[in-house]
């Protein structure tokens, strides 16, 4: 590149040695008369003149151009001084609301207000900081500001949302919502907010329809989506139910059984509906398919159910299959027992007890291991023995909801309390104090 340049100032500076040699041999002769004046002169003289006449006109134009512009540009740097001063309040703020600085937040939020003069670019801040200042309506004020610019729509759409949850505005919230979803944002936590909005308000349809948007998009994960496609197909199946329609009932409750394994209230339905249908061995085996992966006593129930006419030694027979599908369940064991004591195989009967006992002790199996004592011993006293352990047993687990502690008869999807989605687990009461994400506890 460096060679190329040399080559060609050498070309450049030969040409205009020779093209002055060249006038030098020729000068010429040049006569120009204008307004009474003559001038004579050579043509190299002349070329001269008006090379250094084009400079001269070349710089007084620069100069009158930096003059007349220099207003402009002292606006300019005005301006971009105005607008780095803003952008840093902007950022300051924001760190201010993520730290609860109230009065540090609301600060730099009018000074960025003040600055970048752009209420849809500083709404998010100025409406974090009336939040916390507990300013709501000015808040809504700045979060519908953000709406209006595609840019910052989808915040200030999410903001909304979020003031409408807390005030406990449902509508309101499912309409923000789905003005968010649109806009095509993959993000999780709209995703599952909007679902929950829906299935809130009893829009099973409309969620199932978001679940499959949210796993074209990616916004959730898959075992998310399987589990919430579950409890939608499980309320489209009880509706349909409703409706008098048996079939469609049918094939959406086993839907919701191949979603999730883990529903043990969505496996009983689906097999009481196979057994209605006349499908004995499918029932079964979608209870035991549940019953490996999640013990439940309503499978237990469900089970039962199948054959409700039986003899006390078929039933421990039939017991016996669903026993064996996972051994370390206690309520199965419980449930043997139970049977056991019924057909009057008492050495079974204390087998399965005692290994209850040891999975799990709890009021049922001692009431059970007195009622033992007495009918195979006819002990009194061992029985009492058993019942005084019954004051101080842990509680029996039921089902409560992790939003509110409250307990709940039966399972269902949403919390018959405080309507939260999805919140009911299987526990002792104890455990329900504290819930936390994770807990081991059997769900549905």
């Amino acid at each position: 590149m460096m060679a190329r340049r040399l080559f060609l100032f050498a070309v450049l500076v030969a040409a205009l040695v020779a093209a002055s040699v060249w006038f030098a041999d020729r000068p010429g002769l040049v006569t120009v008369h204008w307004q009474g004046w003559r001038v004579d002169t050579s043509v190299p003289v002349l070329l001269v003149a008006l090379l250094t006449f084009m400079v001269v006109m070349a710089l007084l134009w620069r100069l009158l151009s930096t003059v007349v512009a220099a207003p402009g540009r002292f606006l300019s740097r005005r301006r971009e001084s105005r607008r780095q001063r803003g952008y840093a309040a902007l950022s300051d703020g924001l760190a201010a609301v993520a730290v609860g600085d109230r009065r540090r937040a609301g600060k730099l939020a009018k000074q960025a207000d003040k600055l970048l003069a752009d209420t849809a670019l500083t709404g998010l801040l100025t409406a974090q900081a009336a939040e916390l200042s507990g300013d709501e309506a000015e808040a809504e004020k700045r979060l519908s500001g953000m709406v209006e610019r595609p840019q910052t729509a989808l915040l200030g759409l999410k903001g909304l949302l979020t003031l409408a949850k807390r005030r406990g505005d449902t509508a309101a919230a499912l309409d923000y919502a789905r003005r968010a979803w649109a806009l095509g944002s993959p993000a999780a936590d709209l995703a599952a907010d909007l679902f929950d909005l829906q299935a809130r308000a009893g829009q099973w349809v409309e969620a199932e329809a978001t679940l499959d948007e949210a796993r074209k998009r990616r916004a959730l994960p898959p075992e998310d989506i399987r589990h919430r496609q579950a409890l939608t197909q499980f309320e489209r199946s009880v509706q349909a139910e409703r409706d008098g329609d048996p079939a469609s009932a049918l094939s959406l409750a086993l839907k919701a059984h191949q979603s999730d394994l883990t529903l043990a209230a969505v496996a009983a339905r689906a097999s009481r509906l196979l057994h209605r249908a006349g499908k004995e061995r499918k029932a079964a085996a979608v209870l035991v398919s549940t019953w490996q992966v999640a013990a439940h006593p309503a499978l237990v129930e469900a089970w039962l159910a199948l054959a409700p006419a039986e003899t006390p030694l078929q039933r421990v027979k039939r017991l016996e299959k669903l026993v064996k599908a996972n051994p370390d369940a206690p309520d199965g064991h419980v449930a043997l027992a139970e049977a056991a004591l019924a057909a009057k195989l008492w050495g079974e009967a204390r087998n399965h007890l005692e290994l209850a006992c040891r999975q799990r002790p709890s009021a049922a199996i001692f009431i059970l291991l007195a009622r033992l004592e007495r009918e195979e011993h006819q002990n009194e006293a061992a029985a009492q023995a058993w019942m005084a352990k019954v004051v101080t047993a842990p509680a029996e687990p039921a089902w409560h909801c992790a939003a509110c502690g409250k307990p709940a008869d039966l399972w269902a999807s949403t919390c018959p309390a405080c309507g939260t989605l999805d919140s009911l687990w299987w526990g002792q009461q104890t455990q329900a104090l504290l819930p936390a994400p994770g807990q081991a506890a059997e769900k549905g």
